[in-house]
């Protein structure tokens, strides 16, 4: 191999952690993400005398991601709400280099996502948030510049009116973590009520695999207990440990090196507006064995 071609390859490589992102962000799933941008990889050595091969590369990876999503049932057919794949930060598409980027990794903006069309999805993505113009979407979606802006218009308009995104400092999001998860641990109802905005929801993912709320939750009441409830049992049966789950403050439980379940919110305002709890085992493979070190905290022990 010549070195010419040597650095073609690595410059070409170094495409992945971007296209791992896309396609991440298309897809909620890792796991979906890392096939397709392989397929597209594999499809790319394929082909000869490429003018572009990055805008090559992203075009394969997004239509390999709206056939995907065109194939998918899992919205009619998945047990219980569903959740993204959840994603630490040293995962390769979970890059934070713009302000954009680190927002959409975020569960809530991925679960808003959940709602628009394949190509709508592809559109909105590559226009707010990896920053391309229309002529070049319309090329990489075989569409013209015109129908694409309706397109991203129609996509911006549906997120934007879902989309109640409070953007906090890291230090502001570090801080309520901490006071809302000390109040969880202590199985003070009325703490960690008093910590929920008045129309917070929690959503549990178990997939049909493992016991979890069938349906959201919308009481704060109702969630207090039942967050009180569960943190004792993590509290007695898992180790604990703080991580960053998405780009966001979170906690993982995990019992003889496995997995049992990840927990993150999305603040609003200063309070704790939607709760994600990940319990479905298939989307927890990649964090089992390989968490952060426990906590070693008795100071939170739950109340009897």
């Amino acid at each position: 191999m010549n070195a010419d071609l040597e650095t073609s390859e690595t410059e070409v490589e170094r495409m992945r952690p971007r296209l791992l992102a896309l396609a991440y962000r298309m897809l909620g799933s890792a796991a979906d993400a890392e096939d397709a941008v392989q397929d597209a990889y594999l499809r790319y050595q394929q082909v000869s005398d490429v003018a572009a091969p990055d805008a090559w590369l992203v075009k394969a990876t997004t239509r390999l991601c709206i056939d995907r999503l065109r194939q998918a049932k899992r919205r009619e057919t998945y047990f219980g709400p569903w959740l993204p794949e959840p994603v630490a930060e040293t995962w390769a598409g979970a890059g934070d280099d713009s302000l954009e980027l680190a927002e959409s990794l975020s569960m809530a903006f991925l679960v808003l996502l959940e709602t628009l069309s394949p190509s709508e999805r592809a559109a909105y993505l590559l226009r707010e948030v990896f920053g391309y113009e229309f002529e070049e979407i319309a090329a990489l979606l075989d569409k013209t510049p015109v129908n694409v802006r309706q397109i991203v218009a129609r996509a911006r308009k549906h997120v934007d009116n879902k989309d109640r995104r409070f953007h906090s400092t890291a230090e502001q999001a570090e801080d309520l973590a901490a006071r809302f998860f000390d109040a969880c641990r202590s199985g003070d109802v009325h703490a960690i009520e008093s910590l929920l905005t008045p129309d917070a929801v929690l959503y549990s993912d178990g997939g049909g695999k493992v016991h979890a709320a069938p349906r959201p939750l919308t009481d704060p009441r109702q969630i207090a207990k039942l967050l009180a409830v569960t943190f004792r049992k993590f509290y007695l049966h898992c180790d604990e440990s703080a991580t960053i789950v998405n780009g966001r403050p979170g906690v993982f439980y995990s019992a003889s090196g496995k997995a049992v379940s990840l927990v993150t919110f999305a603040e609003n305002r200063g309070s704790v507006g939607t709760l994600y709890v990940v319990l479905n085992p298939d989307k927890l493979e990649r964090w089992s064995f390989s968490g952060p070190e426990p906590i070693n905290d008795t100071a939170s022990e739950p109340q009897s």
